[in-house]
Parts: C-alpha cells; structure tokens; sequence
C-alpha cells in the first residue's frame, strides 16, 4: 500500500474511533413515563438530543422579578435544551410549603436554591426525605457520572464529599459554594469616626478603653447638637450579624451564641472544638465576666434597650434617620447592614479590631466556609435526573457561576485583562462592570439563588483597581477583604468551630426538643443577665442548675458522637 494510502486510511479510522467514543460517552435515558431521552456526551451542550420539561420548586427571592422571563433563566434554557416549569412559594413561608409539598406526595423534578438550616432543606430534612422517606434520590453515581465541575470541586477540597454525606452513605442534596473571606470573619463592629475626632479619642483596642470610648459618647454631646441624644452603641437581633452580644463575648472566651431566638438551634448556642472534645463555654467563669462586662454597659445607659428587640431595618432607621448622626458604634457584618451604602454615614462608620478582654482573650468569631448543603434535591419522581445533573453542572463552571451572580459577559461582568489583579493581589479572573445588588429586583440574573462555584478563586479573583475609593460603594469588597485581612484575621481561629452535624434518627427524636430547649434557655438567659431581669452573681447558680435539668452534659455528649462518627470518616 502506498504510503499516502496508508495515511488516509489511518485518518479513517481515528475518525471512526471518536465517533464510536462520543457514541459511547451519549446515554440513552429512559423516563418514568417511558419516554427515551439521549444524554449528550458530558462537556457538550445542549445536554438532550430532544428538548425536555422539568419542574423547579423554588422560592420567590427579592431579587428577581420573575424566573419565567429572566434572562439567565432562558439563555440556561436554550444552552441546556431544557424547559424549566418554574413553580415558587413565598419567601417567608419556605419551611411550611416545603413541609406541605412533601407531605403531598406530588413532588416537582427539583427541589431549587432551597437549601438552609432554618427553614428550607438542610441536615435533619435529608435525614427525613431521604434517608427514612426516600422523597430525595441519592446522587452520589449522578455526580461521579455527569458532574465533572462538581467532581473537582469535590476532589480539590478534601472531607468535602463526606461533609455531604448522610449517614446511610448517600449524598442527596448538591451543594452550594460561596466562599467568602470576609464572612468567614463577618463578626464585626463599626465606629463613627468623626466622634473620635470631635472628643479627641483613639480607637479603642481593649474593653476597657471601649468602655470609656462609649461613656464619651453618651456625656459628652460629640455631635454638638446641644442635645443628649446620643446612642453609644446599638445593634439588632435580626440582619447579618448585627447581634452586638457576639462581638464582645469574645474578648471573654471563644463563642458563637447569639440571643436571637431565630436562630440554628444546633449551632450559635455557645459549643465549641478543642482539638477532637466539644465543649461549651456558657457555665464557664470566663463567660459570667462576660455578662458582668455587659451588664455593666446596659446599667450605665451605654447599650441601646431596643438592641435585643429590633430588626435590621429598625437599626438603619436608628441610623440613617436622624438629622444629625446620634450613633456611635454599630454591629454588622458589613456597614450596608445598617447604612446605605456609599453615603455620608455609611463611609464614616470604621471597622473597629476585637477588643482585648481583661485576661487577654481576643477572638473573631469565626463561620466555617462549608458549602450549603440540600440548594439541588431531586425528587424520587424526577422524570431523567441524568440530565438534571448535566444541566445542573454548567452552574459549577466559571462562565455559570459569573453568568449565575452577575448577568451576562460584557453587562454586568467581563473577562480580566493582562493587567488586572484581584482582591488577593493574583491575576484577576474578572471585573464587575456594576455593583453588586442583592436587595433591589432585577431580571438578568439569578444573583445568590441555586448553585454556584462561588468559591475564594472566584471571589479573589475580582479585578480591583489600585487606587478604588474603598468606602464608595464599587470599593465594598476591597474594604472588606482588606480590613478583614488587617483587623479580624490574626484574630481568627477556624479550628475552635464545629462542622455542621448529622445526627441519627434515633439521636434526633431523642433530643430534638432538648436541643431547642437548651438553646432558647442559653439565648434568654443571656438577655436577662445583661437587660438586670437577673443578676449576673445573685442568679449565677440558679441558671447553671437551669442548665443541668436541660441535660446540657447530654446535648454535649451527642455532639460529641456525632462528631467523632464523622471525624473518623473524614
């Protein structure tokens, strides 16, 4: 055979060796109905050979006007060759919907964005719907099969695929990355400065120059009003971190509790990690100087009462209404939590360092960057999860991710150039071409609803010029990242927090309600020791043996094991 033969033939046969390995790597599917639906090879678009329904449960976020006609919504329509039937339910009732459809039995393809601890689909509902019930099929061969962008997402992140293990080995909800450096530590407290200025006043580093500071604020008239108008320090028990108790517990003794009744019952009560124990700091001596400290600040008028009855919005009021400024320190995890962004107070308000308690504690509080779990559950009923899966994996791209949280490539965001460097000093990914919004609705994007690869790659990756106003409002994330970095980082102890916990059925029904009712004691005692309904020294003893008829040795017990049943799996 002559050698430009032999080539052709050659050729021939490489072409028929792709074709048969695309061949081999497109699935035929068959549905519940008994329809066949072809899955294109994974890396391709569309997913199906034949467009297909399916049915998204989810919620009605305030930032999107409608998921029918929203833009990202039918551009992943078209690139997936998939018709979504979106079906919604209100924000605000998300837990008793949610109950009510899996209690109906008529449940949709996918369960959306509706993974939460409080309200939505979270450990103990994976332990319900689909350990016990089976309502949520296990995704576990969907993953390893269809998901190569969650797959190394997954590999890269080690103990990440046991964290979404239920305890029966399956995985039933997919997750959601957001992972934010600045919320890791988003425990924060802000200052406004002009008062330091006005009284001639350092920022406070310690309690006890803190306690000073606030007492300045209160007598000595800082906003030169002639009025005695002035709230020293105020917070809120609703709004992302504005509980201010947090804040200043930790220059005590390491903690997560919060006095909101609100929130996670199985966390932010006051556990916390040495080394492989699990321990609690709420019967402490360590925490009564907490209590005495705070208590202290409420008797001489320095705390606002409303702190720990208010919400978020009251707090912007407090703040943004009046016509002078009359507050002086405020809890948030960012200043828009309580001002408006970019504004005159908002750009005045400092971020203040944890301050150094009388023994030498000085903590961030710190919030694991785990994934969400439960934002992608497909039901039992699900007519082809494979190509649930395959559409579900562009989120995990960048291109999806961006696309997902921004809008469309040259809109909202576009490609880095050459020159562009991140939040972390790195090449850029990326460079927003608008500020971020979470609040206001809009139709380009689905913002912060579903999955996405938002992970620190990502949110480092924001192109930020050198010379950004960092308290203007397209500077937010650069003065987040950079007084995070300066103020709360080398505060920052991860290793004293403990993972999210599954706990058994049986472990649930034994101690579901203990649970509630030691966390709702823990919250409320500390309210009445630092309101003086109780005296931090006269009713010590009488709320520790509250604590022991609430078996808190049994709930510490529990965590116990169910933490050393995934340390060993991890």
């Amino acid at each position: 055979m002559k050698k430009g033969k032999k080539h052709v033939v050659l050729i021939v046969l490489l072409l028929l060796l792709v074709i048969v390995n695309l061949g081999a790597q497109a699935k035929s599917e068959t549905t519940k109905k008994g329809t066949t639906v072809t899955v294109t090879p994974v890396g391709t678009y569309p997913v199906v050979t034949e467009p297909v329904s399916l049915t998204f449960l989810t919620l009605q976020p305030v930032f999107i006007e409608d998921l029918n006609t929203n833009r990202f919504a039918k551009y992943w329509n078209e690139k997936t060759g998939v018709n979504i039937k979106w079906e919604t339910i209100p924000r605000d009732a998300v837990k008793e919907k949610l109950n009510i459809i899996l209690a109906s039995g008529d449940y949709p393809d996918v369960f959306f964005g509706l993974g939460s601890q409080e309200q939505g689909i979270g450990v103990s509902q994976e332990m319900t719907y689909g350990v016990q019930e089976h309502m949520f099929m296990p995704l576990n061969n969907l993953i390893d099969q269809y998901m190569p962008n969650l797959s190394k997402l997954l590999e890269e992140r080690p103990g990440s695929r046991q964290f979404l293990t239920a305890p029966d080995g399956n995985i039933y909800g997919l997750p959601d990355f957001n992972e934010c450096y600045h919320c890791s530590m988003s425990q924060k407290m802000w200052i406004y400065e002009p008062w330091l200025d006005a009284l001639g006043l350092k920022m406070p580093t310690t309690t006890e120059e803190f306690h000073h500071v606030l007492t300045a604020f209160k007598t000595m008239d800082p906003n030169g009003n002639g009025k005695a108008d002035e709230i020293p320090l105020a917070g809120a028990i609703s709004g992302w971190n504005n509980n201010l108790e947090t804040f200043l517990l930790n220059s005590f003794t390491y903690t997560n509790l919060v006095a909101s009744l609100d929130a996670n019952v199985n966390t932010a009560i006051g556990f916390y990690r040495d080394g492989n124990t699990i321990k609690t700091m709420v019967n402490t001596s360590e925490y009564q100087d907490a209590l005495r400290y705070l208590a202290k600040l409420y008797h001489e008028g320095l705390v606002y009462p409303a702190s720990f009855s208010q919400d978020s919005d009251q707090l912007t009021q407090l703040v943004e209404g009046p016509e002078q400024p009359i507050v002086g320190v405020v809890a948030g995890g960012y200043g828009g939590m309580f001002s408006i962004v970019g504004g005159e107070r908002y750009r005045n308000y400092k971020p203040m360092a944890p301050l150094k308690g009388p023994k030498g504690a000085q903590f961030s509080r710190f919030f694991l960057q785990a994934p969400v779990i439960g934002n992608v559950a497909i039901s039992k009923d699900c007519k082809n999860p494979a190509v649930v899966a395959r559409m579900i994996d562009f989120l995990y791209t960048d291109e999806g991710t961006l696309m997902s949280n921004y809008g469309f490539e040259g809109e909202g965001w576009k490609w880095a150039d050459t020159n562009d460097f991140g939040l972390d000093g790195e090449k850029a990914i990326y460079r927003l071409l608008k500020p971020w919004n979470d609040m206001d609705p809009q139709n380009d994007c689905f913002v912060m609803l579903g999955v996405r690869a938002n992970t620190s790659r990502i949110r480092n990756g924001e192109a930020v010029d050198p010379n950004v106003d960092i308290f203007s409002a397209e500077g937010l994330e650069a003065l987040l990242y950079q007084k995070t970095q300066e103020l709360y980082a080398p505060y920052g102890y991860p290793e004293l927090e403990i993972p999210t916990l599954r706990f058994l059925e049986e472990e649930d029904q034994a101690f579901a309600s203990k649970r509630l009712a030691f966390a709702n004691y823990a919250r409320q005692s500390l309210v009445k020791f630092v309101t003086g309904v109780w005296d931090v020294d006269g009713n010590w003893n009488e709320y520790i043996k509250g604590l022991e008829k609430l078996d808190l040795q049994g709930i510490l017990a529990l965590n116990q094991k169910a933490f050393d049943r995934q340390n060993s799996a991890n």
